[in-house]
């Protein structure tokens, strides 16, 4: 056959069709190079009493790009960076943390938000860390009951918050 360098000019129009074909929209570059090698291995591997070259070329490199491009999405499922805004969330989740906090005024603010009972709820089960199970009888409710009145007291209070 022809030399490589022939070949490899010859094909370059087939090796942007497989590319658009696959759909490659980053690293390009590097998915073109990976065609060339595979058109070059399609080459060294030719037998011309199985058929045609253009066919076995084609298959070849097709094959070659959705491996690599199997590989490229297993490595980026596997190992995700983090990112600078993630980065940027966890300092000032730590900023935060390191700053004086005033419990007196978070509960005055509270007790003017919440009724008594509600604001009793609050207290028992983030304040004095109570178990739903403990609350049940000095609540007369079930533990499913007053799950829903936390959900609602923290809904009334994030709006509350938002103001």
């Amino acid at each position: 056959m022809e030399e490589f360098e022939q070949v490899l000019e010859q094909y370059e129009p087939m090796i942007s069709s497989i590319l658009r074909k696959a759909h490659v929209y980053k690293n390009y570059e590097h998915y073109r190079q990976t065609a060339r090698i595979a058109l070059w291995q399609a080459w060294q591997k030719y037998e011309p009493t199985r058929g045609h070259f253009a066919p076995y070329a084609y298959r070849t490199m097709l094959t070659v790009i959705y491996e690599e491009m199997r590989k490229d999405n297993q490595h980026t499922e596997h190992y995700k960076p983090y990112e600078n805004d993630k980065l940027a969330a966890a300092q000032k989740y730590m900023e935060i943390k390191q700053m004086p906090y005033d419990h007196a005024a978070t509960f005055e603010m509270l007790e003017n938000s919440l009724t008594a009972e509600e604001f009793e709820l609050l207290k028992d089960l983030y304040y004095y860390h109570y178990k739903y199970e403990e609350l049940t009888e000095k609540y007369g409710a079930s533990v499913a009951a007053l799950k829903k009145r936390r959900d609602r007291l923290l809904k009334k209070l994030r709006i509350e918050l938002k103001k």
